[in-house]
């Protein structure tokens, strides 16, 4: 007998795949683009965060700086008379300029609190971007009669 060797049809000789399919290609075509759309998304919201915190410095320093300049005043300047001011050069830049996009304006209270002989000198920044913003700086001032006048 011939021992012939019979090939079976269940059994074929398989070739190992070499490269990527059309399917993989895609799938990793569409990973890549949802990595890279939510890294643009996620740089876009550091960059707009980035621009809301430099206007919340600028206006911290700008009322800060007319709280300084308000504490250095005689106490029987008008500035210092209770009641609401607004910045005669209102719309401010951050350096302090006319022409930008801050308000400013500071309020002086008459009451005797928390102790007689304080004035209590709160400065407002206000801006707009894409919404309204404000920030606040208070201080006590000492008056030379009590109660203040």
């Amino acid at each position: 007998m011939c021992s012939a060797r019979r090939r079976s049809a269940d059994h074929p000789r398989r070739r190992r795949a070499r490269g990527f399919s059309l399917l993989d290609a895609l799938a990793g075509l569409t990973f890549i683009s949802a990595s890279l759309l939510g890294l643009s998304a996620a740089s876009i919201s550091l960059t707009r965060n980035s621009k809301g915190a430099d206007s919340t410095s600028a206006a911290t320093a700008l009322a800060q700086q007319k709280l300084e300049q308000l504490r250095s005043m005689p106490l029987l300047a008008p500035e210092l008379n209770a009641g609401i001011y607004y910045d005669p050069g209102n719309r401010l830049k951050a350096d302090g300029t006319t022409g930008g996009t801050f308000d400013r304006s500071w309020t002086v209270s008459q009451k005797d609190i928390p102790r007689p002989g304080l004035k209590t000198v709160t400065v407002t920044v206000a801006w707009t971007d894409s919404r309204s913003h404000q920030t606040r700086v208070a201080s006590y001032v000492r008056c030379n009669a009590v109660p203040c006048l």
